[in-house]
């Protein structure tokens, strides 16, 4: 999750930095969030979007050396969440360096970090980091999970090949390149990065299979529930998903809103919703596949559930104190912080989660939980709440971030390595994804009937 900073204050103390440059900008931005905030712009020049000259051995290393070091001394937790990181660094050394190519040399260097077992330490490409920069993935169009023993199709992206093909949700992965899928998969695990959890480690394993180069193909074969077979020679496209907020009212009253993302462009927007349905009898918040975002609008959008002060939970940092800027002047991360609640929606609340749920989104239905505020309908979420304060510049063009703020829920939880638990668990199957049936949100609807507000609206 990034950790949102508060704009004004940034200003005010970038421009401090500025006036005193000369003195040695370090005690005013000890944490360079400062550099890192300047340097998160998509960089949409003509030299930015073309491919990058080949990495020379002396860029390689200084890459290397920069994102061990940066963990080293950065990393939130100083007993390095029990890995030792010096012996991971002379594994990956000559791993990363010897790499055939500038890809493999991104990838085993995100694979070192992911030693720390931890989604949100990574390194990302110059290639992927353009993408993301854009909401964009070049992809099969179709994402799919391990299910019992099945690798189950769980959505199709109607613009992209598999769709046309006939692909279809609740089929299963049966082959690829004429390899068993289950094969595949499992050595595609074996490769992947280490993460927070074993089903964020399943998502990676299946990034792996479905992401590539525009244009490249592959060779699949699917199992409809009738036991035929359907084969596909499919092509990775570019594909974009802006993140976005919609609302609307369910038959029978209930209100119903869906974040893709928490983007801080649309807390406004998000806030909008949870306003135009204040008069619903209750409201259901769809999170599922939402990855997280912006740590500042969870609290934002948060508050509008809450009368008074409520305690948002307890922050860890390496060193137990704030995050500050400008000789300690500008608090930036407090280590307890207070929900000032605004009282804009009083009814019952149910949030719907998914493993694709993770970071800020676990954050929200975490804290929204313990206060026992909502019922969390659906599956265990990502295990993966951790907080960033921006992207790095590593030499040679990619971009690195590193856990920088832990979070203990106010009931005492840590989500981090194990997810929000359901406290109404509702697993998927295939053949309510073939009949596209979303039995979570059926749930979700009966409990809040159940559930009727204690005092007329």
């Amino acid at each position: 999750m990034r950790q949102a900073t508060d704009l004004p204050r940034l200003l005010r103390a970038l421009s401090a930095c500025t006036a005193l440059l000369l003195t040695g900008c370090a005690a005013l931005d000890p944490h360079a969030v400062i550099t890192r905030r300047m340097g998160s712009q998509p960089d949409t020049s003509p030299a930015a979007t073309s491919p990058a000259d080949k990495l020379d051995a002396a860029t390689r290393l200084a890459a290397f050396d920069y994102v061990w070091r940066t963990v080293d001394e950065r990393y939130y937790d100083p007993k390095m969440n029990g890995v030792d990181w010096k012996a991971a660094g002379a594994k990956w050394r000559p791993l990363v360096l010897d790499a055939p190519d500038d890809d493999a040399f991104w990838d085993r260097l995100d694979r070192m970090a992911g030693e720390m077992r931890d989604v949100h330490t990574r390194v990302v490409s110059p290639k992927r980091a353009r993408l993301v920069e854009r909401s964009q993935a070049v992809n099969l169009g179709f994402a799919f999970r391990p299910l019992g023993e099945a690798l189950v199709v769980t959505s199709v992206n109607t613009e992209s090949d598999a769709w046309w093909a006939g692909v279809r949700p609740g089929m299963t992965l049966s082959a690829v390149e004429g390899e068993p899928a289950q094969a595949v998969f499992a050595r595609l695990r074996a490769q992947a990065r280490d993460g927070s959890t074993e089903q964020q480690r399943n998502t990676l394993a299946a990034t792996r299979l479905l992401a590539g180069e525009p244009d490249s193909t592959a060779s699949l074969a699917f199992q409809r529930a009738d036991g035929s077979l359907l084969q596909a020679t499919l092509r990775r496209t570019l594909l974009t998903s802006p993140p976005r907020v919609t609302h609307r009212r369910l038959p029978g009253g209930p209100g119903y809103i869906r974040l893709t993302a928490w983007n801080a462009g649309l807390q406004g927007r998000m806030i909008e919703a949870i306003t135009a349905l204040q008069d619903a009898p209750s409201l259901i918040i769809d999170l599922r596949g939402n990855g997280g975002g912006s740590g500042g609008m969870v609290h934002a959008v948060a508050r509008q559930f809450f009368e008074g002060e409520v305690p948002a939970g307890r922050v860890l940092t390496r060193t137990g104190k704030p995050i500050t800027l400008a000789f300690e002047l500008v608090e930036l991360v407090k280590l307890e912080p207070v929900l000032k609640g605004a009282g804009l929606y009083k009814g019952p609340i149910a949030i719907l989660m998914d493993p694709g749920s993770a970071s800020a989104s676990e954050k929200f239905a975490g804290l929204m939980q313990s206060h026992k505020r909502a019922t969390v309908v659906g599956q265990v979420s990502c295990g993966c709440l951790l907080g960033f304060m921006g992207y790095a510049s590593v030499p040679g063009g990619g971009k690195l971030a590193y856990s920088e703020v832990g979070y203990v829920l106010p009931d005492g939880r840590r989500i981090e390595g194990t997810g929000v638990v359901p406290d109404l668990p509702v697993p998927p199957t295939a053949e309510d994804l073939r009949l596209n049936r979303d039995r979570a949100l059926e749930a979700a609807v009966a409990h809040l009937l159940q559930h009727p507000p204690k005092t007329p609206r």
